[in-house]
């Protein structure tokens, strides 16, 4: 396996053990202690990761299988492109992640609620 297949493979893995199957244990095992985090509405570490997935299952949110449509990595960075279901609604999610020393270090991400309503016909995923 090359690096970028290993760093994909960690990606993969790590979103859906901590955000599928809502396994804290994966944030510590899987995350940089130093974890940078870009989105605006947590802070930088693992405990922010946390109290997400600590939310997602106070909110009845079920364990579930992530589905990926794209995965793309270039040098350390590892993109996904994710569909998943939280409060009875679907979601899309493009979320980046660095990759240093085998664990996620740093994260990007943007993520959209499919509407009731469509103006196209287009699919989100």
């Amino acid at each position: 396996m090359t690096q970028i297949e290993i760093n994909k493979q960690i990606a993969i893995t790590a979103y859906q053990r901590i955000f599928g199957d809502l396994d804290i244990t994966g944030v510590d095992e899987l995350m940089s202690k130093e974890f940078i985090q870009h989105n605006p509405t947590l802070p930088d570490g693992p405990e922010g990761v946390k109290a997400v997935v600590r939310m997602l299952a106070a909110q009845g949110v079920p364990k579930q299988k992530v589905v990926f449509k794209h995965v793309v990595a270039e040098d350390d960075l590892v993109i996904l492109h994710s569909r998943t279901e939280m409060g009875a609604k679907e979601w899309r999610f493009i979320d980046i992640y660095r990759i240093e020393d085998g664990k996620l270090a740093e994260h990007w991400d943007a993520m959209m609620q499919m509407p009731d309503s469509r103006a196209n016909n287009n699919p989100m995923f």
